[in-house]
């Protein structure tokens, strides 16, 4: 009679433990829609003087200009309005509402920094 048998039963491994989620990168937790927003108010500004530059001189001016300001009116106030109402939704069902508060406060945020550059750099 053998010694000892080997151990045929299957070796108990360490299974793998679920890994915790991978930490959200600095883009996904301030918003990608947030992100986009700040892109288009940049590009906006490019957007202005390119058509302000192509057209008319004298006193029809700052057609450009007016037309990007319009623009960037109708989309901030769109953006406001969609993440005031995604915000009050978050907060009703007890979710994080954030991005959606991060949302409402850019375009407040950027009229009054541009207030405030004006006061600077006009005096």
């Amino acid at each position: 009679m053998p010694d000892a048998l080997p151990d045929r039963t299957p070796a108990k491994t360490d299974q793998p433990k679920p890994d915790a989620p991978p930490a959200a990168s600095r883009a996904s937790r301030f918003g990608y829609g947030n992100i986009a927003y700040l892109v288009f108010a940049a590009l906006v500004i490019p957007l202005g003087i390119a058509m302000e530059a192509s057209g008319p001189r004298g006193p029809d001016r700052g057609g450009g200009i007016a037309v990007a300001l319009l623009l960037w009116g109708i989309v901030s106030g769109l953006f406001f309005v969609i993440n005031a109402g995604l915000a009050i939704v978050a907060l009703a069902r007890g979710r994080p509402a954030g991005k959606a508060l991060i949302g409402c406060a850019l375009p407040i945020a950027i009229v009054l920094g541009m207030l405030l550059l004006e006061e600077i750099t006009v005096r």
